[in-house]
């Protein structure tokens, strides 16, 4: 049988398995009645085979793409069969083919047929209020709201969601509003209102509505928590906090109260204090495993990193979090300079983070001189995960410049930029990788190139004018790049840097000097210490320029700047 018989065939057989229209009907007696009057079947007939018609129609269109009579085949299902189901699929096709009138028409019948469905109810209630058919939208959201409530859901939560959908936190909330009578007792009305009220940053309308809640349900997490978000929202953090910490003595048992207590201590950099609520979590729930990671990640901010893995080897054996806790723990060996211990932690990651642990993976092996091996596991993660190819092109090629195999690096560069041609942080990085092979010729090409599309690009004019003005002789040039490059970032050290570089260059000691020092007082960086410490030399500040580059090869002793500055300049025995 070849691939098309089989698809009519099984849509033959779907579409008389989910139509009841298409079922076979019942034997009928006739006695009793007029032969004349009796049914032949032959409108049965029809409707069947209009119905296996008009589904096989849709199902093809759909798949070549044809989507508007892939929806008008199906809205003829769904209207024939009165099946709830097949005004779904209208619906869906609808919404894929982003049109929302013929969503809504189908949603109608959806809703027509099968009056209990709270799905149909919260699409209807979306495209009306993006279409600004209030209320209509309206009537949509008080059934979504009836279906949930009976459903045991948050209707009320559920319609805050839905009338946000507008796009306008102030026109949610006055949806809301004629929503909810002014008079409500519902606890839950005025939580929804609270959280619209917030999005709206009308904070002082949201504590009212929180207050009236916790009035009806004094022991609401929600609102307890969301009171305690308001307060913080509204400048006043003390208050928040303080608020958040008093429900949780006065509710001791209520684990998702410390939780979002917990939470906000780590939110505000109160660790010490998080941390305690944390270990009074796992007592409560020790076998919860976001408790027991939270406190791994803690005591890794805290570098107590014997605590940190106790909690986290505990969950590598844990489904939920076995690859995040390995991962981690490679984090921490690898802190440590236990490397073969990080490797082997790494190499057991899985998941949402196989990337990143490969990753480490590759810069340790780098760091051991293996760059070939770091060079093909890059590669690979390259072919396997080819949406994120051009994050490990740039990797590999900054591991080679970390190898100072710059020639290679522009290689890896430029075939990355084969693929994703004129990408700006493509260009970018081979620009100074560029500089770094001493070819200007071949950094002009790129930043210029950049700088055609974005004359803003702080990053680029910055490194034009300090290559040129520490490669070249053309100072004046790069001294006019560089002027941009600090009108758009005055607070950058790097700007900074190469502004004193150039005044340096041209001969400007002072206003070198000056430059260099407010730079280095926003950063320690190598080769900022290396220039101030070079202008101190030759302006006699002799002991002074030591003293910085001292503190600077402590600081780092491989740094590739110091030493050179030294020696051009005699400072080195």
């Amino acid at each position: 049988m070849n691939k098309t018989a089989t698809l009519i065939c099984l849509l033959l057989l779907s579409a008389c398995g989910s139509n009841p229209a298409l079922k076979s009907p019942e034997p009928t007696s006739l006695e009793g009645k007029d032969p004349g009057s009796a049914q032949t079947g032959n409108g049965a007939d029809k409707l069947s085979t209009d119905l296996v018609y008009h589904t096989l129609a849709s199902e093809i269109a759909a798949q070549r793409g044809e989507q508007s009579m892939a929806f008008d085949h199906a809205l003829q299902v769904a209207r024939e069969s009165r099946d709830p189901l097949s005004a779904e699929r209208a619906t869906s096709l609808a919404l894929q083919a982003n049109q929302p009138e013929n969503a809504l028409t189908a949603a109608r019948l959806w809703i027509d047929v099968d009056p209990q469905e709270l799905k149909a109810y919260q699409i209807a209630a979306i495209i009306n209020i993006r279409a600004n058919q209030l209320d209509e939208a309206i009537s949509h959201l008080q059934q979504v709201i009836t279906i949930a409530n009976r459903n045991g859901q948050s209707g009320y939560v559920q319609a805050a969601a839905i009338a946000e959908k507008s796009g306008s936190p102030e026109k949610a909330l006055a949806l809301m509003q004629q929503l909810v009578p002014e008079d409500t007792y519902s606890s839950s009305a005025l939580y929804a209102l609270a959280l619209v009220a917030n999005r709206a940053s009308q904070r002082v309308l949201a504590l009212e509505y929180i207050d009236r809640s916790l009035k009806l349900e004094p022991g609401s997490t929600q609102s307890l928590v969301l009171r305690a978000h308001t307060l913080i929202a509204m400048k006043k953090e003390k208050q928040g906090v303080e608020f958040l910490q008093q429900a949780v003595q006065e509710y001791p048992s209520d684990i998702k109260l410390r939780h979002a207590y917990a939470r906000i201590l780590l939110e505000i950099n109160q660790v010490d204090a998080s941390l305690q609520q944390f270990l009074e979590l796992n007592q409560q729930a020790p076998d919860n495993t976001d408790f027991s990671f939270s406190l791994g990640m803690i005591y890794m901010q805290l570098d107590q990193y014997d605590k940190a893995e106790q909690y986290l080897s505990n969950l590598t054996q844990s489904r939920a979090k076995r690859n995040e806790a390995n991962f981690y723990l490679g984090a921490i060996a690898e802190e440590q300079q236990a490397y073969e211990q990080a490797l082997d932690r790494y190499s057991r990651v899985e998941g949402k983070h196989l990337a990143d642990a490969q990753v480490r993976i590759a810069k340790i092996l780098s760091d051991q001189g293996n760059l070939k091996q770091a060079r093909e596991t890059l590669q690979r993660l390259r072919v396997n995960q080819s949406r994120n190819q051009l994050k490990f092109y740039m990797i590999e090629a900054e591991l080679l410049r970390e190898a100072r195999e710059y020639a290679t690096a522009h290689e890896v560069y430029s075939k990355a930029l084969e693929r994703f041609s004129d990408n700006i942080d493509l260009l970018y990085a081979r620009g100074l990788n560029a500089a770094d092979m001493k070819r200007v010729d071949l950094l002009e090409q790129d930043l210029r190139k950049i700088l055609e599309t974005h004359p803003q690009h702080a990053d680029a004019l910055n490194a034009l004018g300090y290559t040129l003005a520490d490669q070249t002789d053309r100072l004046q040039e790069a001294r006019e790049y560089i002027v941009q490059a600090l009108a758009l970032k005055p607070e950058s050290p790097a700007v900074l840097d190469s502004m004193g570089w150039v005044e340096y260059r041209l001969g400007n000691l002072p206003a070198a000097l000056e430059h260099l020092q407010k730079a280095a007082e926003i950063s320690n960086d190598a080769e900022i210490a290396s220039h101030l410490g070079e202008v101190l030399w030759v302006m006699g500040e002799q002991e002074q320029a030591l003293e910085i580059w001292k503190a600077a090869l402590e600081r780092e002793p491989d740094n590739r700047f110091i030493r050179p500055a030294m020696l051009r300049l005699g400072a080195e025995d």
